[in-house]
């Protein structure tokens, strides 16, 4: 899989801290980033996301 996952408009509810099995997610001020380098595009963070606020792009 070829892509990355952005973080747009994050509501700070963390739900997807708790997914991440690659440590890729971390929080800024309370907002999700994402560590490009960490992430293994498990999707995850973006089922689990009651906002949508993560998305995948290719």
């Amino acid at each position: 899989m070829n892509g990355y996952i952005i973080v747009l408009g994050c509501k700070k509810c963390g739900k997807c801290d708790s997914v991440c099995n690659t440590g890729a997610l971390e929080r800024v001020d309370g907002t999700a980033r994402i560590d490009h380098g960490k992430c293994n595009l498990c999707m995850r963070c973006i089922v689990i996301c009651p906002n949508k606020a993560l998305k995948y792009l290719e």
